[in-house]
């Protein structure tokens, strides 16, 4: 999959560490995917989830009666990035035009250059109807909802159509009361899928190196490596040159420091030379020295990493869900992997919890005279048996309550879907964006073996405190 195709999961998690980051200047807690499903206390391991999940309704009862409109000769077009899903969405434009007499036109537009495309269409007054959105609630989009340029969908929510998604999923794509920007609250953009990163590992490698369970515990898990090694292979791999590092160390901090004094430090209270981030950043020196790293970890993007993971030269990977897919058009033969929940750290008092949230969403442009029409096709595109194709085929987790965890999929998948509810809760305060620049330069070279916790955590601080990143 290239690197435009995964613009809806780049997005996503970018969002999700605005969270805990404070990097994307969202106007309400929930506005990002790590925040949203309300998270509750993640075990190490995940519970067993059936195979064949239940059969889901062909018809949702949320979903209210103008999601089957009328025959009509309008011509809808929709602009999207959705370069792995296009050939479903053709098929969706068909199925709709069949069953209402309204033609879809899909557009692929390039996800790298979507944003400016928008704002030139939007000055030029020539924009589509419904476009993928290429940002999430927050800076950029709140001037184009403030001038009812992207669509309130909140009297369609309040109608029934927002009982298909979970609140916070839903809260992720809204503008909240008393927001910043002085927009109208309200929904603004409209979930298609979900996602959250765990671990992925290779089931014949395991058996191969005589380990017969994935690790439950931090330490478990540097040791597997070690006996992963002995039989000559990389033990884990992940996108540690990129913003991999970050979702990476994200379960762990919530694990070892907690939300309390995630807070604390974020708002000024507590330095991060105080010892639970000293504790936090010494995982990171414990991996470095332990033979669990897969040589030149820090240099590779996820791409490469999970190249390896797919050929078999790599034993786990820390990726998102959406990595099934990528997995699946690189080699669909290979099935021998499954999926565990980031291990806890021994000693660590606090919850696991996991990046995550909405993935990919869209929008309804308010200032286009077929604005009700276009309504109209995205309630039927979210209803139940459009989500159910759209999880079956694109490997993607659905946004849709009434399909999450009841549709056959396959059984990492069905894993991912099963700890939806275990992503990171939103905090109050986010971690600056200078910090956290510095906490993964910092990581970097503790990993290379050139810096220590109590070096990085010193510059962490110094960030904080002269807005600079070190």
């Amino acid at each position: 999959m290239s690197t435009k195709s995964l613009a809806s999961k780049f997005v996503a998690l970018m969002m999700a560490f605005a969270v805990l980051f404070g990097v994307a200047g969202c106007a309400a807690p929930t506005a990002a995917p790590a925040t949203v499903v309300p998270a509750t206390a993640a075990p190490a391991q995940p519970t067993a989830v059936p195979s064949q999940p239940t059969a889901v309704p062909a018809q949702p009862t949320a979903v209210p009666p103008t999601a089957a409109p009328a025959k009509s000769n309008v011509t809808l077009t929709f602009w999207h990035y959705f370069t792995d899903r296009a050939p479903l969405f053709e098929e969706y434009a068909k199925e709709y035009q069949a069953l209402t007499g309204v033609t879809v036109k899909m557009e692929l537009v390039s996800g790298d250059t979507l944003g400016q495309k928008f704002q030139a269409a939007a000055e030029a007054k020539t924009l589509p109807d419904i476009v993928a959105a290429w940002t999430g609630i927050g800076d950029v989009t709140a001037p184009y909802a403030k001038e009812g340029i992207i669509l309130n969908l909140k009297p369609y929510m309040d109608a029934g159509w927002g009982k298909l998604f979970p609140p916070a999923l839903l809260g992720s794509a809204s503008f909240a009361d008393g927001n910043k920007y002085g927009v109208d609250p309200g929904p603004y953009l409209i979930p298609l899928d979900a996602n959250n990163m765990q671990f992925l590992y290779n089931t014949k490698l395991f058996a191969q190196a005589g380990i017969a369970n994935p690790p439950k515990t931090y330490e478990e898990f540097l040791a597997d490596g070690a006996l992963l090694k002995k039989i000559g292979v990389e033990p884990f791999v992940s996108g540690f040159g990129s913003w991999g590092i970050s979702a990476f160390g994200q379960p762990f901090m919530w694990n070892i420091i907690g939300a309390d004094d995630l807070e604390k430090t974020f708002s000024g209270q507590m330095p991060y030379t105080a010892q639970p981030w000293l504790d936090y950043l010494s995982i990171f020196e414990k991996m470095a020295k332990s033979d669990v790293m897969a040589s030149g970890l820090v240099s590779y993007d996820f791409p490469a990493a999970e190249t390896m993971f797919v050929n078999g030269q790599a034993a786990m990977i820390y990726d998102g869900s959406w990595a099934i897919g990528v997995f699946n058009s690189q080699n669909p033969n290979f099935k021998d992997y499954s999926v565990f929940y980031p291990p806890t750290v021994t000693g660590a008092k606090y919850p696991v919890y996991i990046p995550g949230g909405v993935g990919a969403m869209a929008l309804v442009v308010g200032t286009s005279p077929n604005k009700e029409e276009a309504v109209k096709f995205m309630q039927w595109l979210t209803a139940a048996e459009q989500q159910a194709k759209y999880a079956t085929s694109s490997f993607n987790l659905p946004a849709n309550v009434e399909v999450a965890g009841k549709v056959p999929m396959t059984d990492t998948l069905t894993l991912f879907a099963s700890k939806m509810g275990d992503t990171i809760p939103s905090l109050k305060d986010g971690m600056k964006g200078v910090v956290e620049t510095t906490l993964m330069a910092g990581v970097q070279r503790i990993l290379s073996g050139q810096d220590t916790a109590q070096h990085v955590a010193e510059l962490m601080q110094k960030a904080m405190e002269t807005d600079k990143a070190q």
